[in-house]
């Protein structure tokens, strides 16, 4: 797996005619045929690419793969499909002191997308939480080139015990790799209450979770009435519900929240006030 985290930004700067495409197809909207023109065009640019590009993205300066991990090459060139009614929520909500938990980060797109509304306000905290290393590798660079970002970086997973779990991999789509009882890697796991109370967290607005099927594993431990003060305003969570034991929807809404929208990708829920 290609990691490039110390060259200086600017190396893999795009050709002419990648650029050109890039503008295209972050222009082009949203609709069938925008998608269809967008993934053709996307065939060509990535033969005239390395295996990274440089790109200014979200207000924010970015270093993705073409390879190996479909999210950076679809927010690369459509960010406009990469579940932006998510990000744009999570955006309108923000204010001062807010915090955004980013559960499963990837590489950070969702984190930068946010931060950079966040530097707007006063006391805000992003903590971008990535279980994968080399995906880590790449978060740890892109938040890097954005010092004005209020992001924290953090290499484990969130589960629902404080011990070792295992890594298996998708090769062909980092992405979609999973934290299990078995695997290639070895990951640190941490409860999500273990981890807001290390990180001495006494408010959330958003969480976002997105951990390939491993969302009741996040979220159930931390259901509990005597963590009700630190329950998230706003959660997303991926529609993984075939994987669910349970149905984490309405269990949440049974512990106040309502169902604000569902997404192609996600569900968006709101707690009561």
């Amino acid at each position: 797996m290609y990691i490039d985290d110390r060259s200086d930004f600017g190396t893999y700067k795009p050709k002419k005619i990648v650029t050109v495409i890039i503008k295209i197809t972050r222009s082009i909207g949203q609709s069938w045929v925008a998608k269809r023109i967008i993934f053709f065009l996307r065939r060509i640019a990535l033969l005239f690419s390395k295996e990274c590009v440089d790109t200014s993205l979200f207000n924010c300066k970015m270093r993705l793969y073409t390879k190996g991990n479909v999210c950076e090459k679809r927010a690369l060139f459509a960010p406009q499909i990469f579940e932006s009614y998510e990000r744009d929520f999570i955006c309108k909500n923000a204010k001062d002191g807010s915090t955004f938990i980013d559960i499963g980060s990837n590489v950070g797109l969702y984190s930068l997308s946010v931060g950079d509304s966040y530097k707007s306000f006063k006391e805000t905290k992003i903590h971008s939480i990535e279980p994968h290393p080399k995906l880590f590798q790449r978060l740890l660079y892109n938040s890097s080139l954005n010092p004005n970002i209020p992001i924290k970086t953090h290499n484990f997973a969130i589960m629902d015990k404080n011990e070792e779990f295992y890594l298996n991999v998708d090769e062909d789509n980092l992405g979609q790799s999973t934290v299990s009882d078995s695997g290639k890697i070895n990951v640190e796991g941490k409860t999500l209450e273990n981890f807001i109370h290390d990180q001495n967290i006494k408010k959330i607005t958003t969480l976002k979770v997105d951990v390939e099927g491993n969302e009741e594993k996040v979220i159930l431990p931390f259901l509990k009435e005597e963590n009700r003060e630190l329950f998230p305003e706003i959660i997303i969570i991926e529609n993984n519900k075939l994987s669910w034991d349970e149905d984490l929807i309405e269990l949440l809404v049974n512990f106040g929240y309502s169902l604000n929208k569902k997404t192609r990708m996600n569900y968006i829920l709101t707690l009561h006030k």
